[in-house]
């Protein structure tokens, strides 16, 4: 289902989603071998535009219910994960049928980061079914 009053950045049943940053090092790259009913939206300034903390991007599998919350970050990921979170919740009524995932690409990770309360929190509240991929430069996966 698209966001109501939003056009999608993709075809309906586009074969490759890439949601990328506007330098173009860090990119999120959806496969649609299924032929899938699909939408992408920027969120940050496009559908939200106001000072609010939100992700980057949405992409939406219609036909499987799939919803991924992309943020692509450089090496601070606490507030990534903030930003995640903030927009599933302002999301929380169109995307209440879909299974909402979540995907950081970062530039690069460091240590602490990966060991700090937030990080260890946010992977136990979603390590169900690959519900949370934080990798650097790219993610590729089948959707």
């Amino acid at each position: 289902m698209p966001l109501d009053g939003y056009s999608s950045l993709c075809e309906e049943r586009q074969p490759v989603i890439v949601s990328r940053d506007a330098k173009g090092r860090r990119e999120h790259r959806a496969l649609n071998m299924d032929a899938c009913l699909v939408t992408q939206y920027r969120i940050d300034g496009d559908v939200i535009r106001d000072a609010s903390i939100r992700c980057d991007f949405l992409v939406m599998n219609d036909d499987r219910r799939d919803a991924y919350l992309i943020e692509l970050k450089g090496s601070d990921i606490d507030p990534a994960l903030d930003q995640l979170e903030a927009t599933a919740a302002r999301f929380q009524t169109e995307l209440r049928e879909y299974r909402v995932r979540y995907r950081l690409v970062c530039s690069r990770v460091k240590t602490q980061a990966m060991h700090s309360t937030k990080y260890k929190k946010f992977m136990k509240k979603h390590k169900a079914d690959k519900a949370f991929i934080c990798k650097e430069n790219q993610i590729e996966e089948m959707i």
